[in-house]
């Protein structure tokens, strides 16, 4: 069990700013979605560090991106013995 990062797509698609896919240190960890006009977090590569979090509150004041233990995700994860799968 763990803590990983979580984008509140509502928020996120109206302020669209990007600036936690830019100051993420783990690549490939929070993309961004044209479709969705939104960032969106790969849980698999998500460390936890929080520095997302911190940037949008504080840096961009969007307040879009929150900690949550996994398996309290929105989006619909599955958490199987060898690993995380999208459902």
């Amino acid at each position: 069990m763990y803590y990983v990062a979580q984008v509140d797509r509502a928020i996120c698609s109206q302020k669209n700013c990007h600036l936690c896919t830019t100051y993420c240190p783990e690549a490939n960890c929070i993309n961004y979605s044209e479709a969705d006009r939104s960032a969106y977090i790969s849980v698999d590569r998500c460390k936890a560090c929080e520095i997302c979090v911190y940037i949008c509150d504080e840096i961009a004041k969007n307040h879009a991106i929150k900690m949550q233990w996994i398996d309290n995700l929105e989006e619909g994860f599955v958490i199987k013995r060898t690993g995380v799968v999208l459902r």
